[in-house]
């Protein structure tokens, strides 16, 4: 994830498409990962014990990561980047689930091994950024032999063994749909990933504008995720002490700050230095969230409920987040984009505060109650 998510966008960029074209083929990635997560997390409930499927998840990432790199801005990329979606949608979610499971019953503990991911993005994106100075196509000879050693070592990790078999596809998305708790959540996590996904897209651009070299770019995303290192760690006792809800929420109004200083600031140096924040936040918010939803989760539908958290929030939202931040961006710049994009992170986290929080005027007896078993 290091060697491109920073350097995805700018690829796009070096070979002549425009912003609004890169906030539709960022779309589009997202649409092709909100149809695929599902069905790997349907599959993967009605085969828990399976070995191969991350394996295979893994393998076509990698082969979509090579087709992009060789594609350029030709219609080909547009299929390639369907093959490398589809293959990242199942790699984290299943991953994820796998790992829910190991830490059960206290799924806060998901946290300390969620941890190492952070900590490979740290290591990963300022050495991607200088090895590959302003050949963004290189990053794709990195990042296919990761994606499929990833899914290689997937092998070594224990199965989903003693689980309750969903019964379908289909049937495994409707019990996860109709459980109202995991329903409202989505619905406000969506609301979070939209703010975000309107400024991931075009913030290595803007720090590009200000002057910054790819090497800074580089620093920005490892500085983002550097503070997701102890809030990880921390989180289980943190969760204990204050509820997962709390956390969640502090999560998503830290984010928001960030993405207010976006707007506020010019200089690459203050940039990289308020992206602290977003480590901080996002660390307290994707572990609540995956953790929210293990624990509310009907039996049998684990890996469902987190494929679809991951459609909701890395597919649907980047989908509209994208496209809009896009059309925004192109229409007033990106600034004014990312002013926007603050307001509707600070809605978000109003939304949350009144699903989660115990008190919060609009919180339900059922997330108070939930709240309360943390």
């Amino acid at each position: 994830m290091g060697a491109f998510a920073p350097y995805l966008q700018l690829y796009f960029g070096s070979v002549g498409i425009t912003l609004l074209g890169i906030g539709l083929l960022t779309g589009f990635l997202s649409l092709a990962t909100l149809v695929a997560a599902p069905l790997w997390g349907a599959i993967h409930d009605r085969y828990p014990e399976s070995r191969v499927l991350i394996f295979l998840a893994g393998l076509l990432a990698a082969v979509g990561a090579l087709a992009m790199g060789a594609s350029g801005a030709t219609l080909w990329l547009v299929p390639a980047i369907g093959v490398f979606s589809i293959g990242l949608a199942g790699l984290m979610p299943m991953m994820d689930v796998r790992i829910l499971h190991m830490t059960e019953p206290d799924t806060s503990r998901f946290a300390g091994v969620r941890v190492f991911g952070s900590l490979g993005f740290i290591v990963a994106t300022p050495i991607v950024g200088w090895w590959i100075g302003h050949d963004y196509a290189q990053q794709f000879l990195i990042v296919a032999p990761l994606m499929a050693l990833a899914g290689l070592l997937s092998l070594t990790m224990p199965v989903r063994s003693r689980v309750l078999r969903a019964g379908g596809t289909g049937s495994a998305t409707r019990v996860v749909l109709a459980h109202r708790p995991i329903l409202f959540f989505l619905a406000a996590a969506f609301v979070c990933f939209v703010s975000i996904s309107m400024q991931n897209p075009f913030i290595s651009i803007y720090l590009q504008n200000r002057g910054a070299p790819s090497g800074e770019v580089g620093y920005l995303w490892a500085c983002q995720t550097l503070l997701e290192v102890p809030a990880m760690v921390l989180f289980p006792l943190l969760a204990r002490r204050y509820g997962t809800g709390r956390l969640i929420v502090i999560g998503m109004a830290i984010i928001a700050a960030r993405q207010g200083a976006n707007a506020l600031f010019t200089s690459p140096d203050l940039l990289v230095a308020t992206s602290l924040l977003q480590g901080l936040g996002y660390g307290l918010m994707v572990v609540g969230s995956a953790a929210y939803v293990s624990r509310e989760a009907p039996s049998g539908t684990a890996a469902t409920a987190q494929a679809l958290l991951y459609a909701a929030t890395w597919s649907l939202a980047a989908i509209v987040g994208s496209g809009l931040g896009g059309e925004l961006a192109g229409l007033l710049g990106i600034r004014a984009m990312f002013a926007i994009s603050t307001a509707i992170a600070f809605v978000s986290v109003l939304f949350l505060a009144a699903l989660l929080l115990p008190g919060f005027r609009g919180g339900s007896e059922a997330s108070r109650g939930a709240l309360l078993q943390d």
